[in-house]
């Protein structure tokens, strides 16, 4: 099992996550038609995520002992992992009870771009303002590309996201976020 784990874990493995990823979402298109067509999108990506949690968890199984820290270094992979799954399988549970909406007809190829991209700027600047700061304001630029213009949501989700990471991460697992090049 070790031995598995390792080689998931390296580089030469990415062609073993590409076929088990289409071996698991593949299925789960083909078994979408009929009554849950006006569904196959939300379906496809439910089953994207929960493979994500699956990959995040057996992944955590490869990760180094750290005892001084307080913590184990599975511990914040699993919380992800377990979140993911959680919130996921409850979203494929109302799409496949008919509670949620059909999949819109045509999609926003210029947001969805440009959502990336403050993602990759807001990874990228983790390593000048940190995460909680970076996140923050990825958070922010995401709920304002997607029409929230209230300010107390704008503010509790951010600053929310931000007091829950400082909370869980840094004061009770002792994990250490990157800090950026003005706060390290």
């Amino acid at each position: 099992m070790e031995t598995l784990l390792l080689f998931l874990g390296g580089a030469d493995s990415f062609p073993v996550w590409l076929l088990s990823f289409l071996a698991v979402v593949a299925p789960a298109a083909w078994f979408s038609r009929g009554k849950y067509a006006p569904f196959r999108g939300r379906i496809i990506i439910c089953v994207t995520l929960l493979f994500l949690a699956f990959a995040f968890f057996l992944l955590s199984f490869g990760l180094e002992e750290i005892e001084a820290v307080g913590s184990s270094a599975r511990t914040a992979p699993r919380l992800w992992a377990a979140g993911l799954a959680f919130f996921t399988l409850d979203q494929l549970r109302r799409t496949l009870q008919g509670r949620a909406p059909a999949d819109p007809k045509t999609g926003d190829v210029k947001r969805v771009l440009l959502a990336a991209a403050i993602v990759a700027f807001a990874l990228w600047g983790m390593d000048i303002a940190g995460y909680l700061i970076s996140s923050a304001g990825m958070i922010l630029c995401l709920l304002l590309l997607f029409g929230e213009r209230r300010l107390l949501v704008l503010l509790s989700l951010a600053g929310g996201w931000t007091l829950f990471s400082w909370i869980v991460f840094i004061r009770l697992l002792h994990l250490s976020l990157p800090a950026g090049i003005f706060f390290g």
